[in-house]
C-alpha cells in the first residue's frame, strides 16, 4: 500500500505466481511420464519495497509491471526483465527492488535448483488509515488460461486464518496481522500452491492469483507459466542425509519442542541411557561423532541429561544427520557428521519469545537495526532441580538432576544482495551429580561432572549468482571440564582446560555445465592443559567389565600435563552431473598432517625435567559419493571414505595413558536406495559397514610397560542396515518410522574374540506421527522401541577379607544385555491468538503406559542379587511459548 505522503520510500503490494506450467503439470501427475518435478516452490523471504515514481504519484498513476526473476540454487535473484511493461518509470523502480529479493530455494525432485518465476508489482495507492492495527487482503482466484472464477479454492495464512472462494471466485481474509503473511491455496484439480503478500496496518490488499490446473489431457503448454530450469543442480555431498526443518522438528513429540532433540529420532542414531546426553551413531562411541554449528565445532549437542540442546531452537534454521560416508569438506572423527545450521530471525522492529516448562525458561529477542542489520540474543537456564530440592531433596541417587544454561547472540549486516557478514557468540555450562548414600561410609558412592564452552566467530557467505559461492569462517572457543568420582574413600578426578582457534574457507564454482567443484581449508589448533589424580580405574572407558556401585582399583596416581593439536586439512571436491542430471559422481579429496605434542613422554619421576614429545601423521583421505535416479520415483546411492582422529588429549598422559598413540582410522562404507511411491511418501533403504583400527584400549598387560596404561591395539566394526519411511505434510499429517538393524563389536587386541561395543543396540524403532488440523492446534504420538545394551554378567563372588567386601567374578563381555526399553509418547498443543502476540500452549506426556525401563544393572553387597535401576516412570510436563 501506497500513502499520500512525502516519504521517499513506499511499501507495495505484490502477488507472486507460484504454479507449474501444464507440461509440468503432465510431468508430475501423467502415469510413468518423465521429467524434472518440483517438490517445493521458492518462497518470499526478504521483500524489499521499492521508491514510488514521484512524477507518477503526482500524477495518481497505479500500474502493475509483470517482472521474470531467475533465481539460483540458494534464492537470490541473479536476473529479472520487464515481460509486461508499464512505462519505464515503473519499470526501473520495480527492478531495483526485484533484484534484492531473498527467497528459500526451490527444489526440484528433492534438490535446490535455479528456475524462474512470474512476478507481478504492484503500485498502488491509497488513503493513510489513521491508527490502524490490521490489515485485510482480498481478491479473485482465476483458472490462467481461460481467466474464468474458481470457486471453492482455500486460502490458508500461516497463523490459521481461511477463506474459500465464492461462485465469482472471489475471497476476503480479514484482520490480518501486518507484515509478511504466508498463504497456501488448495482446491480441486490445483497443486498446493505457497506465496506471500506484504500487508501494512488499516491496508485492503486487492490481488488476482491466475493458477493452472491440472489437466493431463491438455497437451498445449503455456508460456507464462512458472519454467523450470535445471542448471547443473549441486548434489548435496553426502549421499546418505537426513534433514528436518526446524518448524518440523519442534512438533516431535518427546523433545518438548527443542528442535535439535530430533536427532535422537533418526535412523542410523541409537538410544542412550537416560541421564547421558549422549549421541551414538553406528556403532561408534560418543566422542567420535563430530558436531558442527555454522561450521565451527562444539564439543557436544546435548546438556547433561539430554534434555535440552545447547543452541536456542528459534534460531535454528535446520539440522543435518549423516550417519557416515560424508564429504571432504569435514573429518578428525571416526563417527558420524551432525550438521546444524543457525540464522538470524528477519522482520521488522522489535519481538521476541518467552518459554517455560518443567525443566527450564528461555528467552528470545531479535530485532531489525535498519535494513542492511540485524540481531537476535537468546538464553535459557534450568530449574528442574529447584523444584526436585524443593520436592523431595533428590532422585533417589541414581539419577542425576542436570543444571544448565546456554546464551546466544548474534548480528548479521547484509552488505549487498548476495553477501552477508554474520557475527555470533555461543556459551554453554553444565553441572550435574548424583551419589549413592550408604550407612557404611566406606561405601558411599559420588559422581560430578561439569562443562562449560564458548565459541565466538565470524561467518561471511557471498553467492555471486553465477554458480559461485565462497563462505569463511574464522572462531576461537574455550572449553572446560571436570570429571570427579569417589567411592569411599577412594577419589578420582579428571579436568581440562582448551583454548581452540579454527577458520573454515570454501569456495564453490561451476566450471563447466555438468561440473562444479569446490576447494576449501579446514583448520583447527587447540591447546589443552589437564590435570588428573587418583585411582587409574576412574573414570571406567568402553570396554571395561565393571558394574554400577562396584569398588574401583586401590592403584592411584596423579599428573598435570599439556597437548597441542594442529590440524590444517586443505580439500577439494568435484560435482560430476552426466545424462542431463540423473547421474552424479562426487570424487574428493582430504589432506591433514595431524600434528600434535605433549608435554611429557614418561612419568615424573623425583625432580627429573619433563621430556616432551612431537608427533605428526600425514593422512591422505579420499572421499567418493555416486547417486543415479533413472526415474523421478527411484534413486540409488552409494559412498566410500577414508576417515582418521586424533587421540583424545586425556588418553595422552604419561601416567594414565600414552602419549605416543598413533591417529586411529576407520573406512565408511553404503549403499542405498529411495523410493517415492507417491509424491509425498519416500522409503529409504541403506546398508552400511565401518571397519576401524587403532582404537586406544587399556594394556592387558598385568604390569604395563611405562607410559603404555593405553595401546592402539583395538579394533572395531559396524555394519547394518536401516530403514527410513517419512510422510511429508499431508492433510494435516506428517512422520516417520525409523528402523535400524545393526551389529557393532570391538576387538581389544589381535588375535582375541571380537565383543559386543557397550553401546551396542541391534533393534532400535522410532515412529512418530504428528497431526495439524490448523486452527492453531497440534497432536503427535512417538513410539520408541531399543535392544537392551550388552554388559558382563556376574557370576560369581568371593569375599576379599583384606578389603572387607565382597568382589565380583565376571563372565565374558556381552554375556548379559539390559532389558529392552519401549516407551510411548504424547504431546497436544495449541496456539492462541492474543491481540498482537500468540500464546502456545502444550503438554507432553513421556511414558504414556509407566512402562518399566531398566538403565543400568545393580547388585547387592554380596552380589548374589541382581536388579535394574529403572527410567523414569510416567512423566507429564507442561509448556508455555509466548510470542510477541
Amino acid at each position: 500500500m501506497l500513502r499520500t505522503t512525502a516519504r521517499s520510500a513506499l511499501p507495495l503490494g505484490m502477488a507472486l505466481a507460484a504454479c507449474l506450467g501444464a507440461g509440468h503439470a503432465r510431468a508430475q501427475d501423467g502415469e510413468g511420464a518423465e521429467g524434472p518435478r518440483l517438490t517445493r516452490p521458492p518462497a518470499l523471504l526478504e521483500f524489499v519495497e521499492a521508491d514510488y515514481p514521484e512524477a507518477e504519484r503526482q500524477a495518481d498513476r497505479e500500474a502493475d509491471v509483470t517482472l521474470e526473476l531467475t533465481l539460483d540454487a540458494a534464492g537470490l535473484v541473479t536476473d529479472a526483465i520487464v515481460t509486461v511493461s508499464a512505462g519505464e518509470a515503473f519499470d526501473a523502480a520495480a527492478l531495483a527492488a526485484a533484484r534484492r529479493f531473498r527467497f528459500s530455494p526451490a527444489e526440484v525432485d528433492g534438490v535446490p535448483t535455479a528456475i524462474r518465476v512470474q512476478y507481478v508489482y504492484r503500485f498502488r495507492i491509497t488513503v493513510e488509515q489513521v491508527a490502524p492495527t490490521t490489515a485485510t487482503l482480498a481478491g479473485i482466484v482465476r483458472d490462467r488460461r481461460g481467466r474464468a472464477p474458481l470457486a471453492g479454492v482455500t486460502i490458508t495464512t500461516d497463523a490459521g486464518q481461511s477463506a474459500t472462494t465464492d461462485g465469482e471466485g472471489r475471497f476476503e481474509l480479514a484482520d490480518l496481522e501486518p507484515g509478511t503473511v504466508g498463504l497456501t491455496l488448495e482446491g480441486e484439480r490445483l497443486t498446493a500452491l505457497r506465496t506471500q503478500e506484504t500487508l501494512e496496518a488499516g491496508e485492503r490488499l486487492e490481488v488476482v492469483y491466475d493458477v493452472t490446473l491440472r489437466d493431463p489431457e491438455d497437451d498445449d503448454e503455456d508460456e507464462d507459466d512458472l519454467e523450470i530450469v535445471v542448471v547443473a543442480p549441486a548434489l548435496r555431498r553426502e549421499v546418505l542425509s537426513t534433514r528436518v526443518e526446524a518448524e518440523e522438528a519442534r512438533r516431535v513429540p518427546g523433545t518438548q519442542g527443542d528442535v535439535l532433540r530430533v536427532v535422537e529420532n533418526l535412523p542410523g542414531v541409537a538410544r542412550s541411557s537416560v541421564g547421558a546426553g549422549q549421541l551414538v551413531v553406528w556403532g561408534a562411541a560418543p566422542e567420535d561423532t563430530r558436531i558442527y554449528v555454522d561450521g565451527v565445532r562444539i564439543p557436544r549437542i546435548y546438556h547433561e541429561g539430554g534434555l535440552r540442546s545447547v543452541i536456542a531452537s528459534d534460531l535454528v534454521q535446520s539440522l543435518d544427520l549423516v550417519p557416515g560416508g560424508y564429504g571432504a569438506a569435514f573429518g578428525r572423527g571416526l563417527g558420524g557428521l551432525v550438521t546444524v545450521r543457525t540464522h538470524t530471525p528477519t522482520g521488522d522492529g522489535v519481538h521476541g519469545v518467552l518459554s517455560a516448562d518443567l525443566y527450564d525458561a528461555s528467552a528470545m529477542v531479535r530485532a531489525s537495526l535498519d535494513d542492511q542489520w540485524r540481531a537476535a540474543a537468546a538464553a535459557r537456564v534450568s530449574w528442574l532441580h529447584l523444584m526436585v530440592d524443593a520436592a523431595q531433596g533428590d532422585l533417589g541417587g541414581f539419577v542425576p538432576v542436570p543444571r544448565y544454561w546456554d546464551a546466544q547472540a548474534r548480528a548479521l549486516h547484509q552488505i549487498r544482495a548476495g553477501e552477508t557478514l554474520e557475527l555470533v557468540w555461543l556459551l554453554a555450562g553444565d553441572r550435574v551429580s548424583r551419589g549413592v548414600p550408604n550407612r557404611d561410609p566406606a561405601l558411599v558412592t559420588q559422581d560430578l561432572r561439569e562443562l562449560d564452552f564458548q565459541r565466538v566467530y565470524a561467518r561471511w557467505e557471498r553467492d555471486g549468482g553465477d554458480g559461485t559461492r565462497s563462505s569463511i569462517v574464522p572462531w576461537l572457543g574455550w572449553d572446560q571440564s571436570l570429571r570427579a568420582s569417589r567411592f569411599g574413600d577412594v577419589q578420582t578426578s579428571i579436568g581440562s582446560e582448551a583454548f581452540l582457534a579454527g577458520v573454515r574457507a570454501s569456495h564453490r564454482t561451476r566450471v563447466a555445465p555438468f561440473l562444479e567443484v569446490e576447494v576449501g581449508l579446514d583448520a583447527e589448533v587447540a591447546s589443552v592443559g589437564l590435570s588428573r589424580a587418583g585411582s587409574i580405574g576412574l573414570p571406567a572407558r568402553e570396554g571395561d567389565r565393571r558394574v554400577f556401585g562396584q569398588p574401583p582399583p586401590d592403584r592411584i596416581a596423579s599428573e598435570d600435563w599439556g597437548v597441542v593439536q594442529v590440524s590444517m586439512a586443505p580439500y577439494v571436491e568435484a560435482d560430476l552431473a552426466l545424462f542431463d542430471g540423473a547421474v552424479h559422481i562426487v570424487p574428493g579429496l582430504r589432506v591433514d598432517p595431524y600434528v600434535r605434542s605433549a608435554s611429557r613422554r614418561t612419568p615424573r619421576e623425583g625432580n627429573s625435567p619433563d621430556i616432551g614429545l612431537f608427533q605428526h601423521d600425514f593422512r591422505v583421505e579420499p572421499r567418493l559419493a555416486m547417486r543415479w535416479d533413472p526415474y523421478r520415483e527411484l534413486g540409488l546411492r552409494a559412498a566410500a571414505g577414508l576417515y582418521h582422529q586424533s587421540p583424545a588429549p586425556e588418553d595422552m598422559s604419561a601416567t594414565f595413558g600414552n602419549p605416543t598413540l598413533p591417529v586411529s582410522q576407520a573406512w565408511h562404507v553404503l549403499a542405498g536406495t529411495t523410493v517415492r511411491p507417491i509424491p509425498s511418501l519416500a522409503i529409504e533403504v541403506t546398508g552400511f559397514a565401518s571397519f576401524s583400527e587403532g582404537l586406544a584400549m587399556r594394556s592387558l598387560a598385568e604390569s604395563p610397560l611405562r607410559a603404555q596404561a593405553l595401546v592402539p591395539d583395538g579394533w572395531g566394526r559396524a555394519y547394518g542396515a536401516q530403514a527410513l519411511v517419512r510422510l511429508d505434510p499431508t492433510e494435516g499429517f506428517s512422520g516417520w518410522v525409523a528402523y535400524t538393524l545393526m551389529r557393532s563389536e570391538r576387538q581389544d587386541a589381535p588375535g582375541l574374540p571380537w565383543r559386543p561395543f557397550d553401546f551396542d543396540q541391534t533393534h532400535v524403532l522410532t515412529a512418530l506421527l504428528s497431526y495439524t488440523p490448523g486452527f492453531g492446534f497440534e497432536a503427535g504420538v512417538r513410539l520408541r522401541y531399543a535392544t537392551g545394551m550388552p554388559r558382563a554378567d556376574v557370576v560369581d563372588a568371593y569375599y576379599d577379607a583384606g578389603r572387607d567386601r565382597w568382589q565380583p567374578v565376571f563372565g565374558a563381555h556381552g554375556s548379559a544385555r539390559l532389558p529392552e526399553f519401549v516407551q510411548l509418547d504424547a504431546r497436544v498443543g495449541q496456539r492462541i491468538e492474543l491481540g498482537d502476540t500468540k500464546l502456545d500452549l502444550w503438554l507432553e506426556v513421556q511414558n504414556v503406559t509407566n512402562q518399566l525401563n531398566g538403565e543400568e544393572l545393580v547388585f547387592s553387597a554380596d552380589y548374589r542379587r541382581r536388579e535394574v535401576i529403572p527410567s523414569l516412570p510416567i512423566l507429564p510436563a507442561l509448556g508455555l511459548r509466548w510470542t510477541f
